[in-house]
C-alpha cells in the first residue's frame, strides 16, 4: 500500500471515498479502518489489524476474531461495507487493538460509541489528536492530514466513489437505543 493523497473528501453536509473492490487476501494484512452498513446513519465502525477484526457493538465486544469470520456475516447480509488502509504504526497492531477494545463493555453501558475505542488506538498509534474525533469523518480528516490514508476497498459498493451524508453525535445515541430496543 502506498499513500494514496485522493481517497477522501469532505464538504460541509458530505464525505466521500474512492473505493476499489477487496479481496479477502488484502485484509489479512496491514491496518484498516472499517466502516460496515454504510447506507445505515451511522454506519459501525470497527478496526481490522493484520487479519484479526476488533469491534465494540450493542451486542458484544470482539477482540481479534478471525476477518474471514467478519466478512461470512457481511455477505450473508450483503452489508456494504468499506475498509480503509492506514499506514502502519509500530505502536499499532494486534496488541495495541486488542487493549484498547478491551477496556470498553457493549454499547448501551456506558456513553461510548464504537469509534471510541478506534479513536483511542489511533491517538495511542499515532497522534493524541485522534483522542478529540467523536465522528468518523473527523477521524479520516486527520488522517488525510497527517497522509496516513492508503487505500480504500469496499463490499458491496458500485462505482469507484461513495459519497456519505455526514451525521451527529446525536444520532449516534439513537441508534444505539434503536439497536438495543431490537436485541431486547
Amino acid at each position: 500500500m502506498q499513500y494514496s493523497p485522493a481517497i477522501f473528501s469532505e464538504d460541509k453536509e458530505s464525505y466521500s471515498l474512492m473505493i476499489s473492490a477487496v479481496s479477502s487476501e488484502d485484509l489479512n494484512s496491514g491496518l484498516w479502518l472499517v466502516l460496515a452498513g454504510v447506507n445505515d446513519i451511522p454506519p459501525h465502525i470497527a478496526l481490522i489489524s493484520e487479519g484479526k477484526y476488533f469491534s465494540v457493538s450493542a451486542r458484544k465486544v470482539e477482540t481479534g476474531v478471525e476477518v474471514s469470520t467478519f466478512l461470512k456475516a457481511i455477505s450473508r447480509r450483503s452489508i456494504t461495507t468499506l475498509f480503509v488502509g492506514i499506514k502502519i504504526h509500530p505502536s499499532g497492531g494486534i496488541r495495541g487493538a486488542l487493549n484498547a477494545f478491551e477496556r470498553y463493555p457493549t454499547l448501551g453501558s456506558g456513553p461510548h460509541s464504537c469509534l471510541w475505542p478506534v479513536r483511542d488506538f489511533f491517538a495511542k498509534a499515532f497522534s493524541s489528536e485522534y483522542a478529540n474525533a467523536n465522528l468518523v469523518f473527523e477521524l479520516l480528516t486527520l488522517a488525510q492530514k497527517q497522509q496516513i490514508l492508503m487505500e480504500c476497498k469496499s463490499m458491496f459498493v458500485e462505482g469507484e466513489t461513495i459519497t456519505l451524508p455526514k451525521y451527529t453525535s446525536e444520532q449516534i445515541r439513537e441508534r444505539i437505543n434503536s439497536l438495543l430496543k431490537v436485541n431486547e
